[in-house]
């Protein structure tokens, strides 16, 4: 009998010990979990402010040489294209070019 309730707090001790084991393992995780969440909101600021530099440069360019860079919509055009994008339910994409202010 004895026996037996040594054998049970040894069982019950190596279970705590692998809780306690399991416990600090998830806190690790948690912690990298963070870890990762910082480092990927700081890759999306970087990417932000790389897109800004870029946009600034592309308009500081086309001012410099007269030029524009943007999409020239008349009303008949705003209303094809909001007509186009009700009957296809879809995202209309409109490409820029650049065009001398002339």
């Amino acid at each position: 009998m004895a026996k037996k309730i040594n054998t049970i707090r040894e069982e019950k001790l190596e279970a705590k010990r692998k809780v306690e084991e399991l416990e600090k393992l998830e806190r690790e995780a948690q912690q990298k979990v963070q870890e990762l969440e910082i480092l990927e909101q700081e890759a999306q600021n970087e990417e932000l402010l790389a897109v800004k530099n870029i946009e600034d440069s592309i308009n500081a360019i086309a001012a410099n040489n007269n030029m524009f860079c943007g999409v020239i919509l008349t009303k008949d055009d705003l209303l094809a294209v909001f007509d186009l994008a009700l009957k296809t339910n879809e995202n209309i994409k409109i490409p820029f070019r650049l065009y001398y202010n002339e």
